[in-house]
């Protein structure tokens, strides 16, 4: 089989599915990671907001070992942290991880939203403006060219911009007559965003979702158990230095906090250590 994982960024899928993706490998099914959001804009230098989404630190090095990661200063002193290098390190590690898990990368090459005009935290949790529209054609491209025989999609848990745009854009797929995508699709819960707001039943995702689902479909949990991919799931995500500083403070703190998501999920499932998965189904 095929499995396609769509990513809003480089790095969400192998956070919220990395358990699941080590045992497909292991049977010897095919993984491809669609990458929606993974371009830079038409600026150089980032701003300081944009350091710190990006999970580079801002122009005050914030964190140990920023300047590890990219220069921070120019020749003259000045900050010079180009956009374009930024997101290349975030590409390179999410080429890092799909070659680690033995998956395929393809990267559907649009501007992070820190780069269409979100500029704050606040901006970037909230709802898209109203001159960004969801990427449907431009997903569409991309799952045509991979006919995925089961196709995983981010339920936007937190409600991130661009999680929610990806969504948007998948559920515009979904709704087609005739869509060749609903009887394959499983939806993923965003992690960290889901062990952060406690996330546990239906009734606290957004309400959009279930207006945009098609008629006649529901969604019902699978548990994957990880019990015994746990620790590869942990190497896989220590190929995004970038990101762990800024996501968990750390390589020790994502170590405790996917092994507590996973024990958590495994309770709500009665399993052991878990991802759970929301598979389209009809009723």
């Amino acid at each position: 089989m095929t499995h396609v994982f769509v990513a809003p960024h480089p790095d969400d899928v192998a956070l919220s599915c990395g358990g699941l993706i080590a045992s497909l490998r292991d049977r010897g099914e095919a993984v491809t990671i669609v990458s929606v959001f993974s371009r830079a804009g038409d600026l150089q230098a980032l701003t300081p907001f944009q350091r710190l989404a990006l999970g580079f630190g801002s122009q005050e090095k914030s964190r140990p070992g920023d300047a590890d990661l990219l220069p921070e200063h120019d020749d003259s002193g000045a900050v010079a942290l180009a956009a374009a290098d930024a997101m290349a390190v975030r590409r390179a590690e999410d080429e890092a991880f799909a070659s680690f898990v033995g998956a395929a990368n393809v990267f559907v090459d649009l501007p992070d939203a820190v780069f269409r005009g979100y500029g704050n935290d606040s901006q970037l949790m909230g709802a898209p403006h109203p001159d960004d529209s969801p990427p449907v054609e431009e997903l569409r491209r991309a799952l045509v060219r991979l006919g995925p025989d089961r196709l995983y999609l981010p339920l936007a848990i937190g409600g991130h911009v661009d999680h929610r745009q990806a969504r948007r854009a998948a559920m515009t797929l979904l709704a087609e007559a005739g869509s060749p995508f609903r009887d394959r699709t499983r939806f993923y819960e965003d992690f960290p965003y889901a062990l952060n707001v406690g996330f546990e039943r239906l009734d606290q995702l957004d309400p959009e979702i279930f207006a945009s689902l098609p008629p006649g479909v529901s969604l019902a949990p699978e548990y994957v158990d990880i019990a015994d991919l746990i620790d590869r799931k942990l190497e896989g995500l220590r190929t995004y230095p970038s990101q762990l500083g800024r996501l968990f403070g750390g390589a020790g703190g994502m170590s405790e906090a996917v092994r507590a998501q996973a024990l958590r999920v495994g309770r709500l499932g009665g399993t052991g250590p878990a991802e759970r998965y929301w598979r389209v189904t009809p009723g």
